[in-house]
C-alpha cells in the first residue's frame, strides 16, 4: 500500500491530535498564553461546554497581542478567531491535509459527530504519522554529504 492510499484510508482521528490547549470562553488572554506556554503548545481552542467557539494561535499572539499590552487582561473571546474552519474526526486524513495545504493552516480543530472538540490537526501529526509508518527510512537517514550550506545561519 502506498502512502497516498494509506492516507486515503485513514481517518483524521487516527492521527496524533493532542497538540493543543483547551480554554473556556471568558479566560483571559494572559491565562491562555500561560497555559499554551506551560504545555508548550502553539494553539488553544476556545470552548463553551465542549463546543468550539474559536481558536487562538501563536500567529494571533504576534498579530494581535504583542503590540497591544492592554489586551493581556481581556477575555480571549475578543482576540480569538471566531468559528474557525474545522474537520470531523471521521474525515479522510488526505482531505484534511489537502485543506491545511490549500488554506495555509497550521492548526485545524477536529470535532466529533456531536460537534465537540476531540483534537487539533497539525503538521506535527503528519510528521509523526510518517515517522511511525516509515521508522527505518526516517530515523536512519544518512547525512547528505552533497549538502553545502551557502551561508551561515543563526546568530
Amino acid at each position: 500500500m502506498t502512502l497516498e492510499q494509506d492516507l486515503q484510508k485513514k481517518q483524521v482521528i487516527h492521527l496524533d491530535l493532542r497538540n493543543f490547549t483547551a480554554v473556556k470562553t471568558g479566560t483571559s488572554v494572559r491565562e491562555t498564553v500561560k497555559r499554551m506556554q506551560v504545555k508548550n503548545r502553539a494553539c488553544a481552542v476556545v470552548t463553551d461546554r465542549g463546543c468550539l467557539m474559536g481558536i487562538f494561535t501563536g500567529r494571533d499572539i504576534l498579530r494581535k497581542i504583542v503590540d497591544a499590552p492592554e489586551t493581556w487582561d481581556k477575555p480571549i473571546d475578543e482576540v480569538m478567531t471566531l468559528s474557525p474552519t474545522t474537520v470531523r474526526s471521521k474525515d479522510r486524513a488526505d482531505k484534511a491535509l489537502a485543506l491545511m495545504d490549500e488554506k495555509h493552516f497550521r492548526n485545524i480543530p477536529v470535532l466529533n459527530d456531536e460537534g465537540y472538540v476531540v483534537g487539533n490537526l497539525t503538521h506535527y501529526a503528519v510528521i509523526k504519522f510518517l515517522s511511525d509508518r516509515f521508522p527505518e527510512e526516517v530515523y536512519n537517514l544518512p547525512p547528505d554529504s552533497e549538502q553545502i550550506v551557502d551561508r551561515r545561519s543563526g546568530a
